[in-house]
């Protein structure tokens, strides 16, 4: 069990890290190489077009999951912030529920459509349109977790089923930097303090 689990963290990291950081730096090469041969020698290729928006894709909707992992997408939480604990959960539990229902709801129809696309290629490089958006199926696959791991974690919390632990991780997760900074440099002094 122990291996399997390694082994999911291990695709994992491979999907959301290993792939877009490859697609990316795909993507640069690539971007630099057409510039080149647009301005300095005169003769643009054709195929670097294609590369350079496939590689985008592939980069930004996969490394869209890693955001979603570590929480670091960017958020509007001017509402949120002046709720309890309890009320941030409930609003974070809906609002995750909302975007598993949409990605659960629309999966088998995008599937479907992304394997309808092979029939379409790229125009130079001709391949196929369904390979450009596989990464989608992939995204809506690890988003709908995460969405069900946090709803599981805000449903702890509103229920009153959180441990101590749960809670103060949760309190930390809403913190901003300085906040965070200030809060590990008191637990630095507490510490010094029990020790002395």
């Amino acid at each position: 069990m122990e291996k399997l689990k390694k082994l999911g963290l291990v695709l994992r990291d491979v999907v959301e890290i290993y792939i877009p950081v490859t697609s990316f730096v795909i993507m640069f090469l690539v971007f630099i190489l057409q510039i080149f041969c647009r301005y300095v020698l005169r003769q643009p290729l054709q195929w670097a077009y294609e590369v350079t928006v496939s590689c985008y894709l592939w980069t930004v909707v996969l490394g869209a999951c890693l955001a979603q992992r570590s929480n670091s997408h960017v958020v509007f939480t001017l509402i949120y912030d002046k709720m309890g604990i309890k009320g941030k959960a409930i609003t974070s539990f809906l609002g995750n529920a909302l975007i598993a229902f949409a990605m659960i709801y629309s999966f088998v129809d995008s599937v479907e459509f992304i394997d309808f696309m092979k029939m379409q290629r790229t125009s130079v490089l001709k391949i196929g349109l369904n390979f450009v958006y596989m990464p989608y199926i992939a995204f809506m696959v690890m988003i709908t977790i995460y969405m069900l791991i946090d709803m599981y974690k805000d449903a702890r919390l509103f229920l009153g089923l959180a441990s101590p632990e749960e809670v103060r991780e949760r309190l930390r997760e809403n913190m901003s930097e300085a906040e965070l900074a200030i809060e590990d440099a008191k637990e630095i002094e507490n510490a010094k303090e029990d020790e002395a």
